[in-house]
């Protein structure tokens, strides 16, 4: 998987020296912010020109490109926007032949701004450079989303629950966080007219099937309360994020909404674009697995 970086001038322990410290130090000027991973990227591949592979793409067009931060200088605002979406810094890296600014982020990934959002082209630098020249797929970052029909239809607070103590469940075993808690919120005329509870509900101690009951008889006695009735509210159950959770996981959500006519009783996980990549987007990827055989339902994103 050398060849094109080979034929474009690169060699193991390249070092590109003031001229690239020159692109970096241009990159600074404009706002970007430098890492070592980026440093050493540059150092190593600026001033390639990759050109496509003769044999043409393999899943996709065969792109050449440049390495130089200066020729993605100019995008660094955009970059600025994107790494802040990801959770992770990004640094210019050049530019393909499609005008599309190529970055590294600080885990040495290479990153190309395209259509539809960023899109990972490689682990590293070197594999995707060599992935564009031979049109090797990227991978499109996106924002993880999923969502299930309730199992049978059901469409009452109990269900509700118990599909949301499956979620608690679900997000404590693939290691995502431990849910202490649902948050109900209850909206009168089927989720057109007032919110008449919009409250935390502890869960109790023991078992999460345990809970269910206490948690629909205190739901249960608080719409009352409020002069409301479950059955003639859209009910939403959601898990919050338990305190002193970090980085990609405390953007996982999961909500489930009953009693919305225009919807059918479902529940949803979705996460940030920081979850995309990396051990969250695996244990994300576990969680959908898990709820889709629960929910009897082909995994859809």
């Amino acid at each position: 998987m050398t060849g094109v970086l080979t034929r474009a001038g690169w060699q193991p322990d390249r070092d590109a020296g003031d001229a690239a410290m020159l692109a970096i130090l241009t990159s600074v000027a404009v706002g970007a912010r430098l890492f070592p991973a980026a440093e050493r990227a540059v150092r190593e591949f600026h001033g390639l020109t990759v050109l496509p592979a003769d044999t043409g793409g393999r899943d996709v067009a065969a792109v050449g490109s440049v390495v130089d931060p200066r020729e993605a200088r100019f995008d660094v605002p955009s970059l600025h926007r994107v790494a802040d979406a990801l959770g992770v810094r990004l640094f210019p890296l050049g530019r393909t032949d499609t005008d599309a600014p190529l970055a590294v982020d600080e885990h040495g990934r290479l990153l190309m701004l395209g259509t539809g959002g960023p899109w990972l082209l490689g682990e590293t630098v070197h594999d995707g450079l060599t992935a564009l020249a031979e049109g090797i797929a990227p991978v499109r970052l996106r924002a993880p989303r999923w969502s299930f029909p309730l199992p049978d239809g059901n469409a009452d607070l109990g269900a509700a629950v118990r599909a949301a103590l499956v979620a608690v469940y679900v997000l404590h075993s693939a290691g995502v966080y431990s849910g202490r808690a649902l948050h109900l919120r209850a909206t009168t005329l089927r989720g057109i007219g007032v919110v008449a509870v919009d409250e935390d509900f502890p869960l109790g101690p023991g078992s999460l099937d345990s809970s269910a009951e206490p948690l629909i008889t205190g739901m249960t006695a608080r719409l009352e309360a409020s002069g409301a009735r479950a059955a003639a509210c859209e009910l939403t159950l959601t898990i919050p994020v338990p305190p002193g959770t970090e980085g990609p996981p405390a953007t996982a959500e999961c909500a489930v909404t009953v009693g919305n006519p225009a919807e059918p009783p479902a529940l949803t996980l979705t996460a940030g674009l920081s979850a995309s990549t990396g051990p969250t987007a695996t244990a994300l990827d576990t969680c959908a697995k898990s709820l889709a055989a629960w929910s009897g339902s082909p995994l859809r994103p």
